[in-house]
């Protein structure tokens, strides 16, 4: 038997913890400067985007049949993450935990209810981030709590 990873627990950790590291800053240290231009509510607001983007991408593949969403053309994810951080430093503090908050919460809740051979082909495909969103969210809790983040 394989070692799997429990995504439905690990993601609910990973979210816990970022909600706990941010859950006490101001609007003030939510605007702290991070590494290329980021903020830590940007941060927030960048896994609020990226979370419901993959889930969103695998939710529109399945509803129409498919096994798995197509890949990000090369180069786009770069782009999309540029083209959003100008925005996503705009989110004051409070609205950047609440955007995380609900997107991390409502993608859990959907990932929790996948059917275990969709859950498979996934990990198949090499494509374990769509559903282990708790990756994404645990490099950017290191980051924030290199910050400051409290935790």
């Amino acid at each position: 038997m394989k070692n799997v990873v429990d995504y439905v627990a690990e993601n609910a950790a990973a979210r816990d913890r970022v909600l706990s590291l941010v859950s006490e800053l101001t609007d003030d240290q939510m605007a702290t400067p991070l590494e290329g231009g980021w903020t830590i509510g940007a941060e927030l607001a960048h896994l609020a985007f990226w979370d419901r983007m993959h889930v969103g991408r695998l939710r529109a593949a399945l509803e129409a049949g498919a096994d798995l969403p197509g890949p990000f053309p090369p180069g786009a994810v770069d782009a999309l993450n540029n083209s959003g951080l100008h925005g996503w430093r705009l989110i004051d503090g409070g609205a950047a935990i609440r955007l995380f908050a609900e997107a991390s919460a409502e993608v859990d809740s959907y990932l929790a209810t996948l059917d275990p051979a969709v859950v498979d082909r996934i990990r198949s495909a090499g494509l374990p981030r769509l559903i282990e969103r708790f990756r994404h969210r645990t490099e950017h809790g290191d980051a924030i709590e290199r910050a400051g983040g409290r935790g």
